[in-house]
């Protein structure tokens, strides 16, 4: 698996600069990387259900209250949730910042995409992240738009591809009612 320092070296061979051993350093691809990095990561993570990236966790109870009468509980969300998929048992929320405000008492689970560390990623959305970081790297580094709307066409396939890939590791879950089917018969 690839590292944060391999991920970004390959990014900058790909607009035809030097690889860098560390982020530590003054140069314009260490700066660009280190100010870029994470936000770009951080938003191809939460642009699709990655499999890879998703975890299921209980949510613990908040102590405080909710104001007013809308809602009975606060429960507090995981420290490193990027974006909540869903709430089980299947009930009304509303997220207010790190908590969830719900009529739910008891155990309560968030399905959600997590900041899955670069050792967990699998191949193709590594792929995909080089030609992202690649496409955003260029006009920052090298000037060079066309370099930038090459790597914008890889990154297009390759995320094309990776979610494919992904899409196909993970049942399809079925409609667990009809309603419109149960309401003619």
């Amino acid at each position: 698996m690839s590292s944060k320092i391999q991920l970004i070296s390959n990014a900058l061979i790909l607009i035809g600069d030097l690889p860098i051993t560390s982020l530590s350093g003054n140069s314009r691809a260490q700066t660009v990387a280190n100010n870029l990095y994470d936000n770009i990561v951080q938003m191809e993570m939460t642009k699709f259900r990655w499999g890879f990236a998703r975890k299921i966790a209980q949510l613990s109870l908040s102590v405080n209250t909710p104001a007013g009468n809308e809602w009975d509980a606060i429960y507090e969300l995981p420290a490193d949730l990027l974006f909540l998929i869903k709430i089980n048992p299947r009930s009304n929320y509303a997220l207010f910042g790190q908590q969830v405000y719900t009529n739910m008492n008891g155990a309560v689970y968030a399905d959600y995409i997590y900041n899955a560390p670069e050792s967990e990623w699998p191949v193709y959305f590594q792929q995909m992240i080089q030609y992202r970081l690649a496409m955003d790297f260029a006009p920052a580094i090298r000037d060079s738009a066309a370099s930038m709307e090459a790597n914008a066409f890889q990154y297009e396939n390759a995320s094309r591809m990776a979610r494919y890939t992904d899409s196909q590791q993970y049942p399809v879950v079925p409609l667990s009612s009809a309603p419109f089917v149960n309401t003619r018969y």
